[in-house]
């Protein structure tokens, strides 16, 4: 937490200092070390219910909570607003996601209210309650559930259908791959909700699904009708990856999350937020694969010259950590306007920022990973395990050559009415 970035951070938000300090304690008592592959993977799950014990999750939902007006759960632990400050949620949820990075990648969901935020901000009360109760205060986790295998992240090409039937949905298709499968209450699911007149033209004509708005349901895992499917990952093991199946899964219409064909904008509000938090996770696990790299260089030496020493070195540390430090004030400055005007976030800058940050990790640990000799590429250190994590990272959530084109397409198509290019927004 002494990087120059993170000091930066703190300086301009001195009411995080406590904060920030208790997020380091609980990770210092249930994670005293960097995480390598050949350590005994930690109960995660168990981890974030402690964490919602201390009042550490949904750190970006403390005002969400607090203007709901449903009041507090009786025996359950006091509401996030009162250990972050007001105004300096996502800022609190960045900072928590950077130093859960430093010692696991895998550590992003310990403090994260994750992708239940969409079903408290947008979702009706029985659905927000219960992911209050549950996911805020019961440290259990919810999901989300976007990608198909035929369309990967294209939203429009979508074909999970929910048809209409009134006061209910009925619910098809199959979403993959798919983190926590095994360990989320319920999902998110992006779908097209259709009139029941129109389902069977529908079901096999991907041409006109293309054309249908995209909505979003909170779906729970105890619905019948649902499967899952597990597949291994290369990396970001602590959490299943997987396949959801959808057949004729039958949700109450009052779980529909905004209205009909709100989905792509939820998924924009959402999803600028989520990417900045993926893409401080894996810095946060860069800077700390450069700190144990700069102390092994010290240590070692070629002959009578520090390994330290050898400009080839130096050039090549000084490089990564400009990268990271560059890309960690680029996701907080981000999140700082957020914070200014949360119905405004700039979908462009964030999908770039995540992009050019889990790029400037994986660069960062693979020079660590070099540096560290044959050591490096053993399961004894956490080299090995970080490059596989962000590997995984710098796909999910929109792999990085989309996310790169989605701040193109912004500058190319020049300023529009209420859409100014991004280095307009910066001046503003």
């Amino acid at each position: 937490m002494d990087t120059s970035e993170i000091c930066a951070v703190l300086a301009r938000h001195p009411a995080l200092d406590d904060f920030a300090g208790q997020v380091s304690a609980f990770l210092d008592s249930h994670l005293p070390e960097p995480m390598t592959e050949e350590t005994p993977r930690p109960p995660w799950l168990s981890l974030r219910k402690h964490a919602a014990e201390a009042g550490l999750t949904a750190l970006d939902l403390g005002c969400v909570i607090a203007e709901s007006g449903r009041g507090p759960i009786p025996g359950k632990p006091t509401e996030p607003a009162a250990v972050v400050p007001p105004g300096a949620e996502r800022v609190a949820q960045g900072l928590a996601m950077f130093l859960a990075g430093r010692q696991d990648c895998d550590a992003r969901e310990v403090f994260s209210s994750g992708h239940g935020a969409m079903a408290l901000r947008y979702g009706g009360p029985a659905v927000a309650r219960t992911v209050r109760e549950r996911v805020v205060h019961g440290g259990e986790l919810a999901g989300v559930a976007s990608s198909e295998p035929h369309s990967g992240s294209d939203l429009r090409g979508l074909r999970t259908v929910a048809v209409d039937h009134g006061g209910h949905l009925v619910l098809y298709g199959t979403k993959g791959l798919v983190s926590r499968v095994e360990e989320a209450i319920g999902f998110v699911v992006f779908c097209k909700v259709v009139g029941s007149g129109r389902a069977s033209l529908l079901r096999g004509d991907a041409d006109l699904l293309r054309e249908v708005p995209l909505s979003a349901v909170w779906v729970p895992m105890e619905s019948a009708g649902i499967s899952t499917e597990t597949a291994a990952p290369l990396g970001l093991r602590g959490w299943s990856l997987g396949y959801l199946h959808f057949d004729d899964v039958r949700v109450p219409k009052d779980n529909l999350l905004g209205a009909l064909g709100d989905g792509r904008r939820i998924f924009d509000a959402h999803f600028s937020g989520w990417r900045l938090m993926m893409a401080l996770v894996c810095l946060g696990a860069a800077t700390a694969a450069i700190e144990e790299t700069v102390t092994r260089t010290r240590r070692r030496s070629v002959g009578r010259t520090a390994l330290a020493d050898v400009p080839s070195v130096a050039s090549r540390l000084g490089a990564a950590a400009a990268e990271v430090q560059a890309a960690t004030a680029w996701c907080f400055s981000l999140l700082e306007r957020m914070e200014r005007n949360p119905t405004a976030a700039d979908v462009a800058a964030c999908s770039a920022a995540k992009a050019f940050a889990t790029d400037a990790a994986y660069r960062a640990v693979d020079i660590a990973l070099q540096l560290h000799g044959s050591d490096g590429y053993t399961l004894c250190t956490p080299m090995e395990k970080r490059l596989r994590d962000i590997r995984g990272l710098r796909i999910a959530d929109g792999p990085n050559d989309t996310l790169y084109s989605v701040l193109a397409h912004s500058l190319l198509a020049g300023p529009r009415q209420g859409r100014p290019l991004v280095a307009a927004q910066r001046q503003a």
